[in-house]
């Protein structure tokens, strides 16, 4: 092992036996403990010796292939919200990046529909009308996430319903030049893509609005719209919208149906529609209200769905996924075991994992 640099020195923690640190974030940061490691990075909670704050550390190996944490960075410094995670600062050693951000200590959102089963309406009003604003916010900044989902989506430090709702990881988010600008490039997480993305048509910053209706649904069900144990019929329910609402899952009422349906392009299928000009922006939608409070007013920012009777199945790649069917295997909670749990910021890690289809 080389010698540590003037910059780096080991440090002894309970849950790991070393961990080389920039010397910098030591004499500014006191290291309590590790709270999550994946197979690229790994990440510190740590206290201010100051301010006495939480903070999580990502470290990150430069030997890596990082263009995704590179990415992440120079769009998290520009970007200053409530409901977006916030980057504090970053060291740069020989052989590490430590990124310092907000300590979402509340966990991921996907781990609280897992212990609860599902949200209650209001709840699932509340977690939507957060997301829809940091959202509209980033769309404003003419950046698109592309991978919104609900293990990406982590909760403030605070565990109530209304607890403040941050998102995260953006290695595959993309700023445009406007508001206009397409893109094509075929990106995301399975279950939560939209149908655009699959068929290779450019699209725009739209595709995070159909994320958003398979969150709501999730939340207020505890179970996927679109799941199957083949990738290719997977992308085969998603193009074709094929979801159900079932009575023993579903928590939400027909106005939360209309929200949702409205979002993941139900009623566009069945009209035929075209792919349309730019809709008008969130802020817009935001402000109108209605019955079923700002949130069911997003029901037009959707309408991009390019209505096919089948899914070119040459373009996907097959995979094992969970039933669509609300099975056992098939609620979000049954699929405890199998995910890692969740730290309190993005992981390069799910980046290198998930996203290329």
């Amino acid at each position: 092992m080389p010698p540590p640099s003037n910059l780096e020195q080991f440090q002894l923690l309970p849950d790991r036996p070393a961990i080389r640190l920039d010397s910098r974030l030591v004499c500014k940061y006191e290291v309590l403990s590790v709270v999550g490691k994946g197979s690229f990075s790994q990440v510190l909670r740590v206290q201010d010796r100051i301010t006495k704050r939480y903070y999580a550390v990502k470290l990150v190996n430069t030997d890596q292939d990082f263009g995704a944490v590179n990415n992440e960075l120079t769009i998290l410094g520009r970007v200053k919200h409530p409901f977006v995670i916030r980057l504090e600062e970053v060291f740069r050693s020989p052989t590490k990046l430590f990124i310092v951000m907000e300590m979402a200590s509340g966990g991921e959102m996907f781990d609280r529909v897992v212990a609860k089963g599902r949200y209650t309406e209001c709840e699932a009003r509340l977690a939507i009308k957060m997301l829809l604003t940091g959202l509209d916010y980033l769309h404003r900044n003419l950046i698109t996430h592309r991978d919104l989902n609900l293990k990406i989506c982590f909760i403030g430090n605070d565990t109530r319903p209304d607890a403040r709702l941050l998102i995260t990881d953006f290695g595959l988010a993309k700023q445009t030049k406007s508001q206009d600008e397409r893109m094509t490039e075929t990106c995301g997480t399975p279950e939560y893509i939209a149908p655009e993305i699959l068929l290779r048509i450019p699209y725009m910053n739209k595709v995070d609005c159909w994320a958003v209706g398979v969150i709501a649904y999730i939340l207020m069900s505890g179970i996927m719209p679109f799941d199957d144990d083949c990738r290719s019929r997977l992308y085969t329910h998603i193009i074709t919208a094929n979801y159900i609402y079932y009575p023993q899952f579903w928590s939400g009422s027909e106005q939360a149906k209309h929200f949702v349906d409205s979002l993941l392009g139900r009623k566009i299928l069945k009209k035929n529609y075209k792919y349309p000009e730019r809709k008008k922006n969130l802020q817009t939608k935001l402000n109108q209200k209605t019955e079923y409070n700002t949130v069911v007013s997003h029901r037009s920012v959707s309408r991009l769905v390019i209505p096919c009777k089948h899914v070119p199945l040459h373009q996907c790649r097959g995979g094992r996924r969970g039933p669509t069917k609300p099975k056992g295997r098939g609620h979000v909670g049954s699929r405890a075991a199998k995910n890692q749990k969740g730290v309190g910021i993005s992981a390069l890690s799910r980046v290198r994992q998930k996203k290329r289809l």
